[in-house]
């Protein structure tokens, strides 16, 4: 990663998290947002990265290039500052020529090194109390047989270093007032150097000597440095000074399609600024070049008025207000505006930019449709949602602005948002198999198992599948670690692929069908490493309940089927979501999904009907408690002492280990088991402890072929 690269990285997480729109879990997996559980959520308007937002504007190409360099700024110089030395010292035999160039770059190392002393105090200094001495500037002189210009440029140098800045600029203006020929390797050097200094107090003259940067560049005087790319952002900084954000937003424009990663940071900080200056938003207002990127940044602003709660829509109240009073009545954007009128609430205003949009512009489709869900004429929005997540553009890869950062405050105005919203709208329809297809292609993964889980039957799920999800697409999905990893999942930002999609939703799939007892059927859907038990609990219970065998086999063939329901339950009949939430391989817990989308506080058009409540009613797993399969596992084993005789230890140890399952976390399940011991088998040793303790001794006796052999506590 480029040196200019870090350091935009480093100052967009910084503003994000300055701002407070990042949250950071202290442990734990991603918890994406719930889509079909909050109307609001879906009737919110979208955001969307800055840089992408950006994208469509026109801006005047640079002709010039970005340099940039791994070691920063100050090696780049040094290192560039050697190399030139060395040229314009070619002629000389190379004792003479070293004899120069070593003392010359003795005062750049200790330049250098100063430099990074000084960064190294500002970053300790902040939080130190007292606060340490700031390190002084060692004494520097300029070597003798230099070339005048590079003589010129150091002494500048020197002084700009030694924050002498009236000596640093009669030193570069002495060097620009040379003869062209004699002045073609510091030219660019020495005006980007007196803009520098000028530009906070006197940012007309630093505009000048930017523009002479660009202007010497131009002519072909050196710039290895690529300081004529690099004016264009001092410049902006400079336009900002004096009041002409409009001029500064041009240009920060014109450096970002240059492709410098710190003019996204520039716009947003040059934007926030702006905000909370109305003349100069009145100026951006009237600029038909700076009005589609403040509207831009407008939109790409994701701050929240809580963490969890609406987005911030000041900025585009303000925004808005500022267009009406400049006369903005008709404008290119118009979708753009209309979508940050919808942001700002102000919904008649957003009908009105709508009525300007081209009828093909898939955000005017999208806010079209969400005004459209607020009346309640959901039919009508349906399918404006369908036409604009067609047009919108799919998720970028991992390497996207501000990936890193916890991105659940991002509505991403991508396909897969689009798509998420589309499946909630045909979820309240009833259109259930075709809402879980549309909610799985935008990588809403909780949300699809609420319609794969609760609401489709198994049957229909299973025809939905094997038309959908082919097994050979599934198998072609190889998890990095072990647990199906959707937990790293942000919801619709990273839809998987689609192996990863097979392989989960057919694994849900044979978990479901196991649930119901429908074995045989579930073992080509379960993963590989499941089918093997899958076959050893179908055979333990077919034993266990042929009554044409003896009590004791059909008892140790039962109690080999509790032990693997109760071990691999998880893998083999777990729910997706409440009340075993496989989700997160069953190592966290949520509120229950079913119950938010039921809540009728959370929803006004996009609840859910009375067909869904029925169907997600009937799908309820028995008995409806975290880790279900444990009891299922306890009553089978219950069956299987219930086969052998009182008094036995066999039979107290099956009773303990079931009993055992259940006692730290519902000790009240776990009673009858401490009373089925002391009453059948108070006289074992098993027995004799259940006394003593008064409870359930803690034993598992099940055989370490029913446990898989690495596996997370549940």
């Amino acid at each position: 990663m480029s040196y200019h690269r870090r350091l935009a990285k480093t100052l967009a997480l910084f503003t994000a998290a300055a701002s407070g729109a990042l949250a950071l879990w202290a442990c734990g997996p991603f918890f994406p947002d719930w889509l079909v559980t909050r109307e609001s959520g879906i009737l919110e308007a979208p955001t969307v990265w800055l840089r992408d937002a950006l994208q469509p504007l026109p801006a005047a190409k640079s002709p010039f290039p970005l340099v940039a360099d791994e070691k920063g700024p100050l090696h780049q110089t040094a290192a560039a500052d050697r190399r030139d030395l060395e040229t314009a010292l070619a002629a000389l035999p190379a004792a003479r020529r070293q004899a120069v160039v070593d003392p010359y770059m003795q005062v750049r190392d200790a330049v250098v090194k100063w430099r990074e002393e000084v960064a190294s105090w500002r970053e300790t200094a902040q939080w130190a109390d007292p606060k340490p001495p700031r390190p002084q500037p060692p004494p520097l002189a300029v070597p003798p047989g230099l070339p005048g210009e590079l003589e010129d440029y150091l002494r500048g140098a020197i002084a700009y270093h030694q924050e002498k800045m009236d000596a640093a600029r009669a030193a570069w203006e002495k060097l620009l007032a040379r003869p062209e020929g004699e002045r073609k390797l510091r030219s660019t050097w020495a005006a980007f150097m007196l803009g520098k200094i000028a530009v906070d107090k006197d940012p007309a003259a630093a505009v000048r000597w930017f523009e002479r940067t660009r202007e010497l560049a131009g002519k072909g005087f050196a710039d290895p440095l690529g300081l004529a790319q690099a004016s264009l952002g001092w410049q902006a900084r400079a336009e900002a000074a004096r009041h002409q954000p409009d001029q500064a937003l041009k240009l920060y424009l014109q450096q970002e399609k240059a492709g410098d990663p710190t003019a996204l940071t520039s716009i947003r900080r040059t934007c926030a600024r702006v905000l909370a200056q109305p003349a100069d938003l009145q100026r951006v207002a009237r600029s038909a070049e700076a009005r589609p990127i403040f509207t831009a940044w407008t939109l790409s602003v994701w701050t929240r008025v809580d963490y969890d709660g609406p987005l911030d829509a000041e900025g585009a109240r303000k925004w808005l207000a500022a267009l009406r009073a400049a006369g903005v009545a008709k404008t290119d954007g118009a979708d753009r505006l209309a979508w940050a009128a919808y942001r700002a609430g102000d919904f008649a205003a957003a009908d009105a930019w709508l009525k300007q949009a081209p009828a093909d512009a898939p955000m005017g489709k999208w806010i079209r449709a969400k005004l459209l869900l607020r009346a309640g004429k959901v039919a009508e929005a349906e399918p404006l949602l369908a036409q604009a997540s067609a047009m919108l553009p799919p998720a970028p890869g991992p390497d996207h602005e501000l990936w890193s950062a916890y991105e659940s405050q991002v509505r991403p105005a991508l396909r897969p948002r689009a798509d998420g919203e589309l499946g909630a709208v045909r979820l309240a329809r009833g259109e259930y198999e075709s809402a879980l297809d549309t909610l799985l292609s935008g990588g809403y993964w909780t949300d699809a198992v609420y319609v794969a889980e609760r609401v489709l039957s198994v049957d229909e799920l299973r025809a939905y599948v094997d038309k959908t999800w082919p097994a050979d697409v599934a198998a072609r999905y190889k998890p990095a670690e072990p647990g199906n990893g959707w937990e790293l999942t942000y919801a619709g930002l990273t839809p998987p692929p689609d192996e990863r999609t097979a392989h989960d939703v057919r694994y849900l799939l044979g978990r479901r069908l196991v649930q119901v007892g429908r074995y045989a059927e579930a073992k080509p859907y379960l993963p590989e490493p499941q089918r093997a038990p899958m076959d050893a609990l179908q055979q333990s219970l077919a034993t266990g309940k042929d009554e044409s065998r003896p009590a004791p086999e059909r008892a140790k063939s039962l109690f080999r089927a509790a032990c693997l329901t109760r071990h691999q339950g998880m893998e083999l009949l777990g729910t997706e979501l409440e009340p075993d939430w496989h989700l997160w391989e069953g190592s966290y817990e949520s509120d229950p999904f079913a119950v938010a989308r039921a809540d009728a506080k959370t929803h006004k058009h996009l609840g859910p009907s009375k067909d869904e409540s029925a169907r997600v009613a009937r799908s309820v797993v028995k008995p409806a408690k975290r880790f279900h399969y444990r009891y299922q596992g306890t009553d089978l084993a219950r069956s299987a002492a219930a086969l052998l005789p009182d008094g036995e230890d066999e039979k107290a140890s099956i009773l303990a280990t079931a009993g055992t399952w259940l006692k730290t976390r519902d000790p009240r399940a776990a009673q009858p088991f401490y009373e089925a011991i002391v009453s059948c088998c108070g006289d074992t040793e098993i027995g004799r402890k259940a006394k003593r303790l008064k409870a359930v001794p803690t034993m598992d006796t099940c055989e370490s072929d029913t446990k898989p052999k690495q596996k997370p506590e549940d």
